[in-house]
């Protein structure tokens, strides 16, 4: 099994070569994602092998991805169509790679961002963006080795993680934990609300 196949293979538990087209299977807005009854829990990229009106035409051709290798394929579920896909991509270079192989295979599979829904009016104090869970740990230890605990990884629409931490009780409570990191040398922390 090829080094891409692999690392999805194993991301996917968790959840011509030019540059790969990159898009979004997300409607724009909530509302839009409400209306045909599909809400995304968990952010990432997936790999788009083919879009079709029926589940059985995704079905079946999603039984010719597997048998090529892609293992973790799956028929997911749109407004008005049915989706062929590889999810569980940790990053924008492992989908590149992906890509590739399904190149060489006769597929020529999209890199689509999935939003995730977000939990509505809570704060967060984002300590920064990394490309890899690898990188991001790193940020997460760095954090913890000048008394900020409890980070969490948050995976990003388009790949790479998001570092933060949530819980506040109001603003002030997370400016001044904003204030604190900043001081600790984490320059980049930032508030966000949902």
């Amino acid at each position: 099994m090829s080094r891409a196949r692999s690392v999805v293979a194993i991301a996917g538990v968790l959840a011509a070569c030019v540059l790969p087209a990159v898009g979004s299977s997300e409607p724009a807005g909530t509302a839009a994602r409400s209306a045909c009854g599909r809400e995304e829990f968990v952010g990432g990229l997936e790999a788009v092998f083919g879009r079709f009106k029926t589940q059985a035409a995704a079905s079946t051709f999603r039984v010719r991805v597997v048998a090529a290798g892609f293992q973790n394929a799956s028929v997911i579920p749109g407004c008005s169509e049915f989706r062929v896909v590889v999810r569980g991509i940790d990053s924008f270079d492992v989908g590149v790679d992906l890509q590739a192989e399904a190149v060489h295979e006769h597929f020529a599979p999209t890199l689509e961002c999935i939003a995730a829904k977000d939990d509505v009016g809570e704060l967060e104090v984002v300590f920064g963006h990394r490309r890899t869970r690898a990188e991001a740990q790193q940020l997460v230890a760095a954090a913890a080795d000048v008394g900020f605990t409890g980070l969490q990884l948050e995976a990003d629409p388009c790949g790479g993680y998001e570092v933060l931490i949530k819980g506040f009780s109001g603003r002030s409570q997370a400016e001044d934990f904003v204030n604190e990191a900043k001081t600790a040398g984490f320059a980049g922390a930032a508030i966000e609300s949902s």
